[in-house]
């Protein structure tokens, strides 16, 4: 029995079938006569007296049937229900209906149009269209989302599971199953894919919708399939599921949503997922639309919404025709290394052979008789392949037996592989220059002028961003943007940008650019009215997958009108910060949660700017300065006192330590997060549950310690406070229980677990433009992990030297650890000489150094063996010159209240080669000191000698990940001076 919902009177008299097929004449002909602009008059085919004669119906809907993707597609669109008598009576439509199947044996694909109506009427209709009497291939919501003209999807495309998925160890598993070049994947979601073209969920959508509300995904989707189907029945209920679809459909950035009922009950298993989700694969490529796959491989209990770009997916037709365009651009140098069966295989696709007729010679390479043949000819495949190689071809498909169009795709794959290379050497030696850029424009009358000069108080103005080549009338930043360096396999590339003039505006404006491969980007507007007089700092901020890339100076003056006579200083543009130098593996980076842009706004007030999401906010931070400073000051104490807190985290003066931390840590976090949780919340982001972070402080003095603020509810009085009972248990596994008596009633518990230095990985860079900068040199090569540069060698040879108010008998331990651990020497060193003789001779991949802190601002100096040093613009010899980049572990002794001058140190050790710089935020004394620093590398090195040839699960191996893992362990072992390490550079590193 299926649910008439208000067609049931219309239909009354006829049976479920022939509702069905009428349901499916009814809205087939409604569309059709809205997109053949023409109208059938029903009055005169029924005064026909039969049907059949005109057969008017059938025919509009055969004419409007789109044939590109093989079974038809044919609109559907119910009518309102005032228009019903315009219509035959439902039972001419449903004769209708089975006549026009009758010619059309193949099949149809019904594309249901809503047209901005509450899916609440298009449920139950969904589930009569999907009957077997209508005979449809597909059924599908079609205008469910927005779409930009393009799809996000790839070869090899990949299929993804989240990592707790109940899947996910079987998507692990099938990665031994596959040969390359196949042309579809299964893995388990990462933070190094910053965007994937199917999501895998089991369970159904109120459950996925929900999980993805509170913590969020990895990475992004093209398109969610959710194995559990949608929790919500019945036509009442479909504004409830549009709520929920558009929730998954947000949180992964996707162009449709799938529900599947059967496979996601409990009765199913994991088998039987898994061979359906092949299925989907194969019948992908197989040439065959998304929605006609999706019923290939699931049977008709699928509820799809897509948008336009998904509907014309059909896959291997989308890839060839990505792969023509692009070996048309192909550099006429360029070696493609495809096999003699790729080729054969390409040359019989239509579509490609154009492109390769095109291909001369000397551009193929290891083509084995293919590529003889055309050589000794002496011509391109233009004049060879319709003739001369039409044999070869042919004895070629019957070698290799090509005989499936999976074998196709997968040689699509290979050719996508192959030009990938093509085009990234292409980008490296014909790199095209492009700026940050920027425009005011006011109106005139009815047109808009151009601002070069200054801006007035009240006078709406435009403002225009892109990056784009010189001239064409934009203000251009001083320094290129390296657009060149961005992934070479993606057409173009998605930026966040962040504008915020702290005197002019109450919140920061966001927007995104889109820039391709070569040419300008996408143009962003903003409108803003300036409010006083005063000088104009306007700060652009550049990211990427939620990591500030960079960030950009307006400089100008807004006057009042009428105001500032005579000679105007002109709108200036200055690069302030570059936080990244070598972009080229930023299609493979892992996505970050938030960011934090720490600077100085009109060179005096301390200002915080915070992206998470889709949303921006500026914070003062002049009032943070009083718990900053106690934080320290009890640090300090808690350094001079090393015994007290030692014998256990839970004995001893540790209890105090916490509650006063969790005290000023609850400070800043009311200070720096709590007023923007609530529009974090509702908009799909949880900052508590966010894992990656991001701090920039583009000055020296600009150190937050974001590490100590403390998201649980301080607790209220020292005199009835305890340890939550499951502190040791929670820093164990990394997370808190959720039956842990500290969350029931947090004013009477304090947890370590609640401080984010504890719960997140926080990268951290330190930029200063005013100071640093070695001679005249243009930018700051920093080192990061990017091409072959991914891992950290930490085990072929260390550098050890420390103050001279350390004893040997002190750091001996460590030194012994390190001789353990290490492939290559471990040397000691007395001083700063010896540090960089060692550095010229040895190499070392691992420098530690305990030093004394002495001196102020450009005067600071790290004293080692008695000898201080001063570190501004430290010469590149004392930290790499060849080989591989070293970590540094920076951990001072004696560097009371003085964190911001410590930061200029890392600043100088980044700028001279370092990897990364570990080092501390507040005071460790001397044997302190060495104690964490060991704790520290016994946990680095423990992960680099585990890691196996994929890296381990995600994160395992990346520093950031190890660092936090290791401060716990450190706490474990009651060394809470581990909350003071933080780590300076790339948290992408692996070990």
């Amino acid at each position: 029995m299926i649910d008439r919902d208000r067609l049931a009177a219309w239909g009354l008299g006829l049976d479920d079938d022939d509702f069905a097929r009428a349901c499916a004449a009814l809205g087939a002909l409604n569309a059709a006569q809205r997109r053949l602009r023409r109208r059938v008059s029903a009055q005169r085919v029924s005064a026909g007296g039969s049907f059949a004669r005109p057969r008017a119906a059938e025919w509009s809907i055969a004419q409007a049937a789109d044939r590109r993707d093989g079974a038809p597609l044919v609109a559907w669109e119910l009518p309102a229900l005032q228009r019903l008598p315009a219509f035959p009576a439902a039972l001419e439509l449903a004769q209708a209906w089975q006549r026009y199947l009758d010619d059309a044996p193949w099949g149809t694909r019904l594309a249901v149009y809503g047209r901005g109506r509450n899916w609440q009427a298009l449920l139950p209709l969904l589930r009569v269209l999907q009957q077997p009497a209508v005979s449809a291939a597909a059924v599908f919501v079609a205008d469910a989302f927005a779409a930009d003209g393009r799809v996000d999807w790839a070869l090899p495309f990949r299929l993804c599971v989240l990592a707790d998925d109940p899947l996910a160890n079987a998507f692990g598993a099938f990665r031994a199953h596959w040969r390359e070049p196949w042309p579809y994947r299964f893995m388990r979601a990462d933070r190094a894919v910053p965007r994937v073209e199917v999501m895998v969920f089991s369970g159904s959508l109120r459950a996925v919708a929900a999980r993805l509300l509170a913590r969020g995904a990895p990475c992004r989707a093209a398109f969610a399939l959710v194995l559990g189907g949608t929790d919500v029945e019945g036509g009442q209920d479909g504004g409830q599921l549009e709520r929920l679809v558009r929730v998954v459909a947000d949180v992964l950035a996707a162009e449709g949503v799938a529900c599947v009922r059967a496979l996601g009950t409990a009765g199913v298993d994991v088998e039987q997922r898994m061979h359906a989700l092949v299925r989907l694969g194969d019948e992908l490529t197989h040439n065959l639309p998304l929605d006609v796959a999706l019923r290939q491989a699931f049977g008709a209990d699928v509820l799809a919404f897509l948008n336009r770009d998904l509907i014309r997916l059909s896959h291997l037709a989308s890839a060839v025709d990505r792969l023509a365009g692009r070996l048309k651009a192909a550099p006429a140098q360029a070696s493609l290394a495809l096999s003699e069966r790729t080729l054969a295989q390409l040359i019989g696709t239509p579509g490609v052979v154009e492109a390769l007729e095109q291909v001369r010679p000397s551009q193929a390479r290891g083509l084995g008789r293919v590529a003889q043949a055309v050589a000794s000819a002496g011509e391109n495949l233009r004049s060879v392949a319709p003739r001369a190689l039409a044999r070869g071809i042919d004895a070629s498909r019957e070698r290799y037996r090509y005989v499936r169009e999976s074998d196709e795709a997968s040689s699509l794959t290979e050719a996508v592989a192959a030009l990938a290379a093509v085009e990234a050497v292409q980008a490296a030696e014909q790199p095209e220059t492009r700026y940050v850029q920027h425009g005011f424009w006011r109106r005139e009358g009815e047109a808009l002028v151009e601002e070069h000069e200054c801006l007035r108080v009240g006078e709406q103005v435009l403002l225009r961003l892109r990056i784009g080549p010189p001239g064409e009338g934009w203000q251009t930043a001083s320094e290129a943007f390296p657009a060149h360096e961005l992934p070479p396999r993606r057409r173009r590339h998605r930026l966040q940008v962040v504008f915020h003039e702290p005197l002019q505006l109450d919140a920061p404006l966001t927007g995104v650019l889109w820039l391709p491969r070569s040419g300008p980007s996408s143009v962003l507007e903003f409108v803003l009215t300036p409010r006083m007089a005063a000088a104009f700092e306007g700060r652009i901020s550049v990211l990427h997958r939620g990591r500030v890339l960079q960030t950009v100076l307006i400089h100008a003056q807004v006057v009042e009108q009428g105001g500032l006579a005579g000679p105007r200083p002109a709108i200036t543009q200055q690069v302030e910060a570059r936080v990244r130098e070598h972009w080229s593996d930023l299609g493979s980076r892992r996505r970050f949660d938030a960011s934090f842009v720490l600077n100085h706004a009109h060179g005096a007030r301390p200002l915080l700017t915070g992206i998470a999401g889709r949303r921006a906010w500026a914070t003062d931070l002049s009032g943070i300065q009083e718990p900053v400073d106690a934080i320290n000051r009890l640090l300090s104490e808690v350094a001079y006192s090393v015994a007290d807190y030692s014998a256990g985290l839970t004995a001893g003066d540790n209890l105090t330590l916490f509650f006063r931390l969790a005290r000023l840590g609850g400070d800043l976090y009311s200070a720096l997060v709590i007023d923007h949780l609530q529009a974090l919340n509702s908009g799909g982001m949880d900052v508590d549950e966010a894992t990656h972070i991001q701090i920039v402080s583009t000055r020296a003095d600009a150190v937050v310690p974001f590490e100590f603020i403390y998201q649980y509810l301080p607790p209220d009085d020292e005199s009835d406070v305890r340890f939550c009972p499951d502190a040791l248990e929670a820093l164990a596994a990394g997370a808190c229980p959720g039956h842990c008596a500290g969350q029931q009633d947090p004013r009477r518990h304090v947890c370590p677990m609640g401080f984010w230095g504890l719960r997140k990985v926080i990268e951290r860079h330190v930029f200063n433009p005013a100071l640093g900068r070695p001679g005249d040199a243009e930018v700051l090569v920093q080192a990061e992990p990017a091409g072959d540069r991914l891992r950290l060698q930490l085990d072929r040879s260390a550098l050890v030297g420390y103050s001279a108010e350390l004893r040997q008998e002190e750091v001996g331990p460590l030194i012994r650890l390190l001789e353990g651990r290490m492939q290559g020497a471990v040397r000691e060193v007395k001083d700063w000489d010896e540090w960089r003789a060692a550095v010229g001779g040895e190499h070392p991949t691992l420098l530690v150094a305990f030093p004394h802190n002495t001196g102020d601002k450009q005067d600071v100096a790290l004293e080692i063996g008695g000898k201080p040093f001063k570190t501004l613009r430290l010469p590149r010899e004392y930290v790499h010159i060849d080989g591989p980049y070293p970590l540094v572990l920076l951990l001072g002794c004696d560097v009371a209240s003085t964190a911001q001058q410590y930061a200029s140190h890392i600043r100088y050790f980044r700028q001279a080669g370092a990897a990364a710089v570990v080092s501390t935020i507040a005071t460790v004394f001397g044997p302190h000191a060495v104690k964490v620093g060991e704790k520290i590398l016994e946990g680095l090195l423990a992960a680099a000698a585990g890691r196996d040839e994929d890296g381990g699960a995600e994160g395992s191996r990346c520093l950031g990940e190890v660092l936090r893992a290791v401060k716990r362990q450190a706490l474990l072992d009651s060394l809470p001076m581990a909350l003071c390490v933080v780590a300076f550079g790339d948290a992408d590193w692996r070990l």
